[in-house]
């Protein structure tokens, strides 16, 4: 055989009859050729078959696996039970985390929709005994008809507000009236300190200075024609403090109190009302002032009264200013010594105006003043006389108890409360379950209802279980028992009614019995109506549209009040009733799992 003959591959035939050198010449036995040979190719077929594996392992990288163990009956059984096992935790492991994560989602969505709606409906509970950060739902009714885009722009940071306690009311009254007008307020907070020229564009409009924590009030117009502005001072018109002193210690002691809601009501009042009522407020004669330090405190209360709820009221000498026709109204409140003609014929002018008439006039009477001739023939021009002595309440169910400003802490003791008469001029008060109470006041008399032009009426009216103490009489010898009783009117009105050829003009005077009908207390206080009534009828007598009157809120007690019943309530949900709960859950859920 040639050496270069083509080398046969193992396993091939010729391979099979040339191994070992076999001769085929050679003469065994043919059985054990025949074994020997299958013997032989039995061995082949294995090295054949090892040289497979090599190279199906060099090619895929792997072996080819052993023959699987076969498993008793016993272990099959556990097998399956194992695999039933794992099946079931991948499934209430896979619905537990899908049910953990549908529950995030659905505590993230309900967050994001919570807050867009306090930020839209301010959802906030006042848990505060004197619902300090509630508005009032006159102020909300206000608020509801505003059409005007308002701008309100705090010279302070807000955080100045919200990390102080007290001040916090800011704040959140603030959010209350952006929330409540239907986005038509913006409120913006601006550090005057870091950005002084943030006010410049309302100096065009406002002479004032301006001060850390006032508060601007503008319409949000480019028109400076109608840009008009108010400024609400921090330490006048939000937060009022008052001074007294604890004799027990012999030291000052501080009140503060909210007054913002009610100066915010009467700014945005204010820029949307472009015709005010001027009024001239009659406080001094010749330079000194016209009433005595009893009195100051009502004349504070009135101004104040009237500022709020927008009238522009100016401060009026009556010998050495004008009284004249710029002015719709003027007040004359409790003068101590009587009038002088001049001073009279002053104000019969101002009446009759040119006789083109329709001005009006109201006047507060007072126990304390001197006798007064040239000023009660006046009055008795219009029908109007006051009696010498003071109305009380006889019935001691009826009577209220009155704390005013100078009565030195102690209530003043049977105050009648007065109701309303159906006159044209009451017909713009709200009906109130609050009571108009009527401290240290004159009876008035109409000395007629109808007499050359001029007309008479009862405005507020005493019970008929009423009597009258003279003011000179002595108190100790004095009996109410044996007084007689009756009703009297503590207010009335008169008009005086001129006629030509462009028809009727007519003049209105109103009188009160007592200047504390505004007492500083009385008609800061929300106990009584006072403050509500006055301001009502001021706006029947000029024909302005009805504005609020918010009484003030202490800064002093705001915590909430919680009773015996109420502490217990609390600690049986929070130590019993809530853990009982999450304890009968967690069994559901246990014995239900493990039933499945």
């Amino acid at each position: 055989m040639s050496n270069d003959k083509e080398k046969q591959p193992l396993g091939s035939d010729d391979t099979l009859d040339n191994v070992n050198g076999i001769d085929e010449n050679a003469a065994p036995a043919e059985d054990e050729m025949s074994e020997a040979k299958e013997n032989l190719r039995k061995a082949l077929e294995e090295v054949q078959e090892a040289n497979e594996a090599e190279k199906t392992e060099k090619k895929y990288g792997k072996k080819e696996k052993k023959a699987k163990h076969e498993r008793t009956p016993e272990e099959e059984s556990e097998r399956a039970l194992n695999s039933v096992s794992r099946r079931k935790r991948l499934k209430y492991g896979s619905f537990a985390t899908l049910i953990t994560i549908i529950f995030i989602a659905i505590v993230a969505v309900i967050n994001v929709i919570v807050n867009l709606l306090d930020q839209r409906f301010n959802l906030n509970i006042d848990l505060t005994s004197s619902g300090l950060y509630e508005i009032d739902e006159k102020t909300i009714d206000y608020l509801h008809q505003i059409k005007d885009d308002i701008k309100i722009t705090v010279l302070a940071d807000e955080n100045y507000f919200m990390e102080n306690a007290q001040l916090k009311v800011v704040a959140e009254t603030l959010n209350r009236f952006r929330t409540e007008s239907n986005n038509h307020i913006s409120v913006e907070y601006v550090d005057l300190n870091k950005n002084p020229e943030a006010v410049r564009k309302y100096s065009a409009n406002y002479s004032g200075e301006f001060s850390l924590g006032d508060v601007v009030v503008a319409k949000d117009t480019e028109n400076l024609d109608d840009k008009l502005v108010r400024v609400l001072k921090f330490q006048q018109d939000v937060i009022k403090t008052e001074q007294s002193i604890d004799y027990t210690s012999y030291s000052y002691v501080y009140n503060y109190s909210f007054i913002g809601e009610q100066s915010l009501v009467s700014a945005l009042m204010g820029v949307t009302d472009l015709n005010p009522v001027k009024v001239a407020l009659i406080n001094k004669v010749n330079g000194s002032p016209i009433y005595t330090q009893y009195e100051q405190y009502s004349y504070q209360r009135l101004s104040e009264l009237l500022k709020k709820n927008n009238y522009e009221v100016e401060e009026v000498d009556l010998v050495t200013d004008p009284l004249d026709d710029q002015y719709a109204l003027a007040i004359l409140c409790a003068p101590y010594d009587d009038l002088t003609k001049q001073m009279v014929d002053k104000l019969a002018d101002y009446m009759k105006n040119d006789n083109k008439y329709g001005k009006k006039m109201v006047y507060f009477s007072s126990p304390n003043q001197k006798e007064t001739p040239m000023l009660d023939e006046f009055l008795e021009t219009w029908g109007l006389k006051f009696g010498a002595a003071v109305v009380y309440e006889g019935n001691s169910a009826a009577a209220q108890y009155v704390n005013i400003a100078v009565s030195g802490g102690s209530p003043l003791t049977s105050v009648p409360v007065l109701s309303v008469t159906d006159d044209p001029l009451n017909s713009g008060m709200v009906a109130s379950k609050t009571p108009i109470v009527a401290p240290l006041a004159r009876p008035i008399e109409l000395l007629f209802e109808s007499n050359s032009g001029r007309t008479t009426d009862a405005l507020l009216k005493t019970s008929d279980t009423c009597f009258l103490f003279p003011l000179n009489a002595d108190a100790d010898s004095f009996d109410p028992d044996k007084a007689e009783r009756g009703s009297y009117v503590l207010t009335a009105m008169a008009d005086t009614t001129f006629s030509d050829d462009s028809g009727a003009h007519t003049s209105t005077m109103v009188a009160f019995g007592s200047a504390w009908f505004l007492d500083y207390y009385v008609a800061g206080s929300r106990s009584y109506n006072n403050a509500d009534y006055f301001v009502s009828l001021m706006n029947s007598m000029t024909g302005k549209e009805n504005v609020i009157t918010i009484a003030e809120k202490s800064l002093d007690q705001t915590s909430m009040d919680i009773t015996a019943e109420k502490v217990s309530l609390i600690r049986t949900i929070t130590m019993f009733m809530i853990p009982l709960a999450v304890a009968v859950v967690g069994i559901v859920v246990y014995v239900r799992r493990k039933n499945r």
